[in-house]
């Protein structure tokens, strides 16, 4: 059972009233925690399928591969005229590295931490720049039905893969998401 503080101190007062009985008795108590704050992530099934503890039907293509899928509104993306702030704002608040710039619904670059260094430079000026002035333009996407080899091959080079159903942007690919899913077949 997982609970928090609230529930860990009835729970410790209940234990504690029986072990100061001479006689067994019966005792009731609550588990009154919502699981609101830190057990949030129990709500959440993008980080439930990434742990392995939900499963999403497998398609039997790359699109298996996609830890956070566009079309579930999983995607952080960001827009080419946003600010670079605003794009390390949303890297540092959902802990990621690199995210997709949409426009009209399609990826024309990606962004990441070092693009985000190269621009800023250390002159905190820079972060009111657009997006457009820093990102990656060459993005790597392969259509779903692509062969695995296709995509080891982006991923042997460093990059990250855009995933694409008839070019509708679908959701990255990176190493990490690989092995995840690796490690969620085995485990199921």
């Amino acid at each position: 059972m997982l609970a928090g503080s609230s529930t860990g101190t009835l729970l410790s007062a209940a234990l504690r009233y029986c072990r100061a009985q001479s006689r067994p008795k019966r005792v009731v108590t609550f588990a009154c925690d919502s699981g609101n704050k830190y057990l949030s992530k129990m709500f959440n099934d993008d980080w439930m399928r990434q742990q392995g503890l939900i499963a999403r039907p497998e398609q039997g293509d790359l699109s298996d591969f996609i830890a956070l899928r566009h079309d579930e509104g999983a995607t952080v993306t960001a827009a080419p005229d946003d600010t670079l702030a605003a794009v390390f704002t949303r890297m540092r608040l959902y802990d990621i590295s690199q995210l997709p710039v949409l426009e009209d619904g399609r990826v024309v670059g990606i962004v990441d931490e070092w693009d985000l260094i190269r621009h800023v430079q250390g002159d905190r000026q820079r972060f009111s720049l657009p997006v457009s002035e820093a990102m990656s333009r060459h993005v790597e996407t392969l259509d779903k039905h692509a062969p695995e080899s296709e995509l080891q091959a982006i991923l042997d080079r460093g990059l990250v893969a855009v995933i694409a159903d008839n070019a509708r942007f679908l959701g990255l690919v990176t190493r990490s998401d690989v092995l995840t899913a690796w490690r969620n077949r085995v485990a199921q």
